[in-house]
């Protein structure tokens, strides 16, 4: 990835809520899916001028799986529309996912990470390079202590695309 990245933490409050943040928690979010409503995880954002949450999306789910998704309040809209998968070969199957603003991108697996890709024309040719990458915890000997927390660096154009970058993780 270029030198212009932000660092976003997974850092897990409890088993039901996940923050994802950067150092300086500019980039806050809150992902929770509350025990008496466990079907249902919303994606809220910290509004840091306004000092309140703003939620960025919802996703439902039906037997552990996300069946819906809707963004900033609106309509509920099915997963597989939502977050399509595109086949391929092996580990070469991607799920691609729009911003809503006519930007196309795709998720891919990458060895032991995910990457997020631009996708530069309509046949789902995407960029060379990743616009955002996951990168999973790390253990010690893969069985104690944790030695390396979840995070995802994000190129700083991606920043304004994040709420569907993240729900598209989520």
């Amino acid at each position: 990835m270029s030198t212009m990245t932000q660092k976003l933490m997974f850092t897990t409050a409890s088993v039901r809520n996940l923050v994802i943040s950067n150092p300086t928690d500019a980039l806050y979010y809150e992902v929770l899916t509350p025990k008496w409503e466990s079907h249902q995880t919303t994606v809220r954002r910290l509004d840091t001028r306004a000092n309140q949450y703003d939620t960025v999306g919802s996703i439902r789910s039906q037997s552990g799986k996300p069946v819906a998704v809707s963004m900033y309040n609106g309509e509920f809209v099915n997963e597989e529309l939502w977050l399509r998968k595109i086949e391929g070969q092996g580990r070469q199957s991607r799920w691609e996912f729009d911003d809503g603003e006519g930007n196309y991108f795709s998720w891919v697996v990458a060895g032991s990470n995910l990457e997020v890709r631009k996708c530069l024309d309509e046949s789902g040719a995407q960029s060379p390079t990743p616009i955002a990458t996951f990168y999973p915890h790390r253990r010690h000997f893969m069985v104690t202590m944790v030695s390396q927390q979840a995070f995802l660096e994000i190129e700083s154009s991606v920043v304004d695309s994040l709420d569907t970058v993240l729900g598209a993780i989520c």
